[in-house]
């Protein structure tokens, strides 16, 4: 069966579940169907200011763009042990922003990265994203991020197929989080990206959490499964010393990778720890760690509910030179499969939230790279308009001189400053 017939056959299996779950056809008592999802609808403006590399096309902004987002989260339980699920998503995205990016990557390769696509499945066992359409000032694409079935025993939990798994502490940076973490400038993390995998997962004697990881890869150039290019991972949770331990070992890639958390409580605020160290193939006494540890405490004042949180990172892959990172090849191919998205070495991030009222949110999150001193900070407010309707507005602003993360790094033919763009947006989000 060819990929796109594979992609045919499992989006016809998901719309005939969801038609099972809301027409209310009669089933056995032991089946039950539900389904869920959202209708995104975003606006936003960007400005890329000067200098920029845009400034080769003669304008840098405001630019308008928005984006369209639908899903459909299908469920079917069969049982009591037996789970099916699957998650479809299709968006259409693009705007003036996105029209000048794509013929600034017509002239100038170097920043295609500026240039969004679809997620990726070409090192995944399935292709289950498809474009439908993608032209210079718009894509449209569609794809099934969740397609998996559940067994559960009485100590023992079997999933298969595409899902979502998370490990690790962080709450802004996340070592720890091998597949597909979200990236620290992330706001919306409603879901994330799904990875072909099998999961088992339970519990035994002192370990509160045992959970054995495996997912097959493809090679991006033959297209078939390498285990140079597939994960196999585990991690176990325990209790001791007034603190709750992880302890994670993976071969990932062609890398040995082992990872050590804690969480505990100091007062009444919760302290995080995460540690790795990757052994490069197999290597450790060269070995590159990283680390992450935070605080986060939630207070009223005032008659008010507020939230705060504090991080540090470090990313044993970075650099504090900028225009080091842009020739770490091993950086660079960490970057390009999605697990780091920082260039530096030293992070410091933060957020604060403030419950202006029951259905009005305030928040303000900063990164900011301690090497070279530039900054990210996004301001935002929510407003859960209906009990079904959430409204988010914000901003996103970089900032930092030439040559530094968020102040961006000069594109070689140009010499100019190839940034991410102040950008300010409006999210509607109906959720049903």
């Amino acid at each position: 069966m060819t990929r796109l017939s594979y992609i045919r056959l499992v989006c016809c299996g998901l719309w005939w579940l969801v038609f099972l779950a809301g027409s209310g056809m009669s089933a056995p008592s032991t089946v039950e169907a539900k389904w869920s999802g959202h209708l995104r609808a975003q606006g936003f403006s960007s400005w890329f200011g000067k200098p920029h590399v845009l400034e080769y096309l003669g304008d840098t902004g405001p630019f308008a763009d928005g984006s369209l987002d639908a899903r459909l989260n299908g469920a079917l339980f069969v049982g009591e042990r037996l789970t099916l699920e699957a998650q479809y998503e299709a968006v259409l995205s693009g705007g003036e922003s996105r029209k000048k990016m794509w013929e600034l990557t017509q002239c100038m390769p170097s920043v295609q990265s500026l240039l969004s696509g679809p997620p990726s499945d070409e090192r995944r066992l399935f292709s289950l994203t498809g474009a439908l359409e993608e032209e210079d000032d718009h894509i449209l694409y569609h794809r099934l991020d969740r397609l998996s079935a559940t067994y559960t025993a009485d100590k023992v939990t079997v999933r298969a197929g595409r899902q979502a798994l998370t490990w690790g502490n962080g709450l802004v940076f996340n070592p720890m989080d091998l597949l597909n973490p979200f990236a620290p400038s992330d706001v919306i993390r409603d879901y994330k990206t799904g990875d072909d995998m099998l999961v088992l997962q339970g519990y035994y004697g002192m370990f509160s959490d045992l959970q054995v990881a495996y997912a097959p890869r493809r090679n991006p150039v033959t297209g078939d499964v390498s285990g140079s290019e597939s994960s196999l991972a585990g991690k176990a949770k325990w209790s001791a010393m007034g603190s709750d331990w992880d302890l994670m070992l993976a071969r990932h890639y062609e890398d040995t990778v082992v990872g050590l958390g804690m969480v505990r409580y100091v007062m009444d605020a919760a302290w995080r720890l995460d540690v790795t160290c990757i052994a490069m193939n197999g290597d450790f006494s060269g070995g590159v760690f990283s680390g992450v540890t935070n605080l986060d405490y939630s207070w009223v004042w005032g008659g008010h509910n507020f939230y705060g949180l504090c991080e540090l990172y470090y990313n044993g892959f970075g650099h504090a030179d900028p225009m080091d990172s842009i020739v770490d090849l091993d950086l660079l191919m960490r970057m390009d499969r999605g697990e780091i998205y920082t260039s530096g070495r030293w992070y410091a991030s933060g957020q604060v939230q403030f419950e202006a009222h029951p259905l009005v949110n305030l928040f303000l999150s900063t990164i900011i790279n301690l090497d070279d001193g530039s900054l990210l900070v996004q301001p935002r407010i929510s407003w859960d308009a209906l009990s079904s309707l959430r409204i988010l507005a914000g901003v996103d602003i970089p900032a930092g001189p030439s040559g530094t993360e968020f102040g961006g790094l000069d594109e070689p033919l140009t010499g100019k400053p190839a940034s991410a763009p102040v950008k300010a947006y409006v999210m509607a989000t109906w959720y049903f």
